[in-house]
């Protein structure tokens, strides 16, 4: 499926697309914040069961994701390919994160455990069933190089406002300041059930919105012929995905971005309640506040920087400034610090600045993506950008669930943080901002090198088209011969 040439992308389109993303970004951002805390701090989970948990949607997520992607290629549904998929994830990724969040009560170690593994697992399935085909469609809306920028631009700039809209209900309306008897709420049970059926239903809402509001789409594009051939079978797409030079480094880079802005995130309230000493309501929403007003900046920047310079530069610069930012937060914040504890207007800039970095790898990091799909269909006449994407997927997934793992396991084994209890020892208090900001900012320093390593430009694209378009031309000359630029051509 491809953009027919020379069509517009409207920005009522670009607006409605990037709604779609808010579903993942409230999954993502919800786990990432308080899945940790709630269900060993708050629920009395052991770390490492919850980190056993995600382990097991790490193998889940190998299989599921790049199969979602490789079935939604190659289906031809009533609704199309991608939206056939995306309508039935939509509905059952926002059900699945309700059950998260609301364990019946009373639940014994070994129920609780089994509870958020399963529930856990439902929710991975049909969050791949809707993102895998989403992001897929994003990379078909258009061929135009800067283009894709623009919509991973809008994207980004959906899920900010309403992950910012997300984060200030978190804390101002199911986690105020001083609403239990012990005058945090973030050690009450309450406020996360809340907060677990008010978002699985705005999940569903946006992707849903984003769904129907991109079918006249469809209308617009050009499908390319469903092959359902052996050579190009899963196995051989997974084969020549993994053979791109390019594609193994985007991959490689940013799983461990991912791993390492998930441990960050995981531990942030940890690393707020314990080592910086702020507590809940205002406080926090000043603090995340502060993120993502950073990042909707960095959007603006980044997307307007990626039209002058190569994007992997770009993506590279930005991560390894991330690293340097995050790091800060052990040197500087804390007792015996530079700027000692409880010191908001400090932690509000760093924040806003690892927000207006940290942004950059997600609006160029799936741009780039859509160049390498892109350019295999320049090369091969094959368009597998689902397939291409659940890989990417998995990916993340895998890093998001792998960074639980080793989040849950270190703060057992090696911080030993002692669960439901609101004072820690300094010396777990110390090995927990190691974990929280030390580790991710080598990891994020590691990334940013490897993508250095990323060949693709968009003067190889570009020729690639040219070569591909000559082609074309040559082929059409002769008579009786149809042919298309990324394959034969068939009805939606």
């Amino acid at each position: 499926m491809r953009r027919v040439p020379g069509h517009q992308i409207g920005v009522a389109t670009k607006i409605v697309y990037g709604v779609g993303a808010l579903s993942d970004s409230i999954k993502t951002f919800t786990f990432a914040t308080f899945l940790l805390f709630y269900y060993t701090t708050v629920l009395g989970l052991p770390g490492s069961l919850l980190g056993l948990a995600m382990s097991v949607g790490l193998v889940w997520d190998a299989a599921v994701d790049p199969l979602i992607g490789h079935m939604s290629d190659r289906s031809n549904l009533k609704f199309g390919r991608r939206h056939s998929f995306m309508v039935i994830g939509a509905v059952c990724a926002g059900a699945s994160f309700i059950a998260v969040f609301n364990p019946p009560s009373g639940l014994s170690t070994g129920a609780l455990f089994a509870w958020l593994m399963v529930s856990s697992l439902c929710l991975r399935s049909s969050n791949s069933l809707f993102m895998v085909p989403y992001f897929a469609l994003g990379a078909e809306l258009t061929n135009d190089y800067h283009e894709r920028t623009s919509i991973a631009g809008y994207r980004i700039g959906a899920v900010l406002t309403g992950t910012l809209l997300a984060m200030a209900a978190a804390f101002l309306v199911f986690l105020p300041a001083g609403s239990t008897s012990a005058s945090d709420a973030k050690f009450g049970v309450k406020g996360y059930q809340s907060i677990g059926v008010a978002f699985g239903l705005a999940m569903m809402a946006t992707a849903l919105v984003a769904t129907l509001g991109t079918l006249r789409e469809r209308a617009r594009l050009v499908a390319t012929s469903v092959d359902r051939s052996d050579a190009h079978g899963l196995s051989r797409t997974l084969l020549d995905a993994l053979r791109d030079g390019s594609f193994r480094v985007l991959l490689l880079s940013s799983s461990i971005s991912a791993t390492a802005g998930a441990i960050n995130a995981a531990l942030g309230l940890h690393f707020l309640t314990y080592h910086a000493r702020i507590g809940a309501g205002a406080a926090m929403t000043w603090y995340f506040g502060g993120f993502f007003a950073g990042a909707l900046a960095g959007v603006f920047v980044w997307v307007r920087v990626a039209r002058k310079v190569e994007k992997q530069y770009v993506y590279a610069a930005t991560m390894l400034a991330t690293a340097f930012v995050i790091s800060t937060g052990y040197w500087i914040v804390g007792e015996g610090r530079l700027f000692g504890t409880g010191q908001l207007p400090v932690l509000v800039a760093l924040s806003g600045l690892a927000g207006f970095f940290g942004i950059g790898p997600a609006v160029i990091g799936p741009s780039m993506m859509a160049d390498i799909t892109t350019h295999d269909e320049l090369r091969t006449g094959h368009r597998r950008d689902g397939a291409f994407f659940g890989i990417y997927s998995f990916g993340q997934q895998v890093s998001t669930g792998l960074a639980v793992l080793i989040a849950g396991v270190l703060v057992d084994k090696f911080a030993g943080l002692v669960p439901a209890q609101a004072q820690q020892s300094p010396a777990t208090v110390e090995r927990l901002v190691l974990i929280s900001n030390v580790l991710p900012a080598i990891m994020f320093a590691g990334a940013g090198l490897i993508a250095l390593r990323y060949r693709l430009t968009r003067l190889e694209v570009q020729s690639a088209r040219r070569d591909v378009l000559s082609h074309a031309s040559d082929v059409a000359s002769i008579p009786g011969t149809l042919y298309a630029v990324g394959g034969p051509q068939s009805d939606l």
